[in-house]
Formats: structure tokens, sequence, C-alpha cells
């Protein structure tokens, strides 16, 4: 039902960072409408055949740490086509910014990120382990219905291996914003913020240390490995609830796809 109302939370989002004067309204929400009959008619039959491979591989445990990795590369490919469709029209609606908007956006993001610092400032390794044990915990019961000891200790297992990224993912972060608010800066000098934006949206990986893209590629890796021993060890109760959960979700993709 929410996806019907996609365009609101878009709106509601951007509300969020900018106010739009009456014609960059209006662009924008032309592009919204563009996007929407796209992403249905396009990228939702992407999710559902990604998702029925995801499915079979996980039932006949076919599932492999390098499979998994694939279906991570897979995932983010959906985002950066999303990203390749809008920006052409994007772009121009960013650089009629006037300089009180620019600073609207600049304010919002540096609000976050102080935020984000403020959560995780203070916590030691045993703090961000236990936040993340709970944070998988939460996401493999939506999927289960349950969660058994022995998973909750493959999942802590996971956890205590992986390696430690959280000030590389800031560093990262605020390397990003700084590159985007010298973008909006000069969002006058077209081929320059065209290029900046398009690589800052479709290439990030490009701002991050190879130590940090090294260390992200482990801990996808290891991220597998504790998929792989979760679903070896659902009860035909949760593996039940898995593939119901999954169809269901399937289903709802097939039939906004094909909805006109």
């Amino acid at each position: 039902m929410s996806y019907f109302f996609l365009d609101w939370a878009i709106e509601w989002e951007v509300e969020e960072y900018v106010d739009l004067n009456r014609d960059q309204q209006n662009k924008f929400d032309h592009l919204v409408e563009q996007f929407l009959v796209w992403h249905r008619q396009e990228e939702l039959v992407r999710y559902r055949d990604q998702l029925t491979i995801l499915s079979t591989q996980a039932n006949d445990y076919s599932l492999t740490p390098e499979l998994w990795q694939q279906q991570v590369t897979m995932a983010k490919a959906h985002w950066y086509r999303i990203f390749d469709f809008v920006m052409p029209e994007l772009l121009p609606i960013i650089a009629s910014f006037d300089d009180k908007q620019v600073q609207q956006v600049l304010t919002q993001l540096k609000k976050e990120q102080k935020e984000l610092i403020e959560e995780y400032a203070g916590k030691d390794q045993a703090e961000l382990i236990k936040d993340s044990d709970k944070r998988i915990e939460k996401q493999l019961k939506e999927w289960t219905g349950s969660v058994s000891d022995a998973q909750k200790q493959i999942i802590h297992q996971a956890n205590t291996e992986r390696l430690a990224t959280l000030d590389m993912w800031l560093e990262y972060r605020h390397e990003w914003q700084r590159q985007f608010e010298q973008a909006l800066l000069r969002r006058n000098e077209t081929e320059y913020f065209t290029t900046q934006m398009t690589r800052l949206f479709t290439a990030p990986d490009e701002l991050k240390s190879s130590v940090y893209r090294d260390n992200v590629d482990v801990n996808t890796h290891k991220f597998g490995v504790m998929i792989i021993e979760l679903n070896q060890s659902f009860s035909d109760k949760q593996r039940k609830h898995f593939d119901r959960k999954l169809a269901e979700l399937v289903d709802d993709l097939t039939e906004l796809h094909l909805d006109k």
C-alpha cells in the first residue's frame, strides 16, 4: 500500500532539506512522476528476480559467500540505476538553488552528521557489537518468526570477528559531505557540477580509502558466511515462515509491476 504513496514520501523527505520555489517544485513533481512510472515498469521486476534467485539459493543450500557478494553487488546496482535515471533532470533543479536553499541543504546535512557522531561517540567495541547483535536478531525474527539461542550465538560470533570500520565510515561521510558542499557552491560551473555530483551519487566508493574498501569486502564475506550458517540452522517452522514471507514479497512486487 505504501508504494502507491511513494510520491508523498519523496516530497516529505525533500522538504526536510530544502524549500523549493514554484518552478523548481513543478519540475521536481514531473521528475517524480516519470521516475515512479519507470521504477514500477523497469525496476520492480529486477527486485523480484533477484529475490527469486536468493530464495532458490537459500532453499537448496547452494548459497556461498561468493554468491552472497554477487547479491550485494546486484543490490547496489539497483540503487545506482535510480541516480542514473534521475540525474539528467534532477541536477538542473539543484543547480537553480539560490544561496538560501543551498544553506538549508547544508545545515540539514551537518545536523545529521552531528547526530551520527553523537550516537556513536564514546561507545566501545563491546557496545557496538551488542547494538549490532540486537539489530540483526530483530531483522532475523521478522523473517523467521523466532531466533534460537544457537542463532544468537552465530550472530554474536560474526559481529565479534567483523573488522572495525566505524571511524573510516564516519571519515568517508565527512569527505563525501565536504565534496558535496563544494559542488553546491560551484553549481554555476555546469561541467564541474555535473561531473562531481554524478560521481558522488553513482560512484561514492571512489571516496573511500583502499583500507576501508578492503575491510568492507572482508566484512561482506564474513556477513555472507553468517547468513549461510543461519540459513542452515533454520527449523522447519522458521523455514516455512521465511519462505512464506519471501513469497509474499515476490508476489507483491509482481503485482505492483503489472499494475498500470
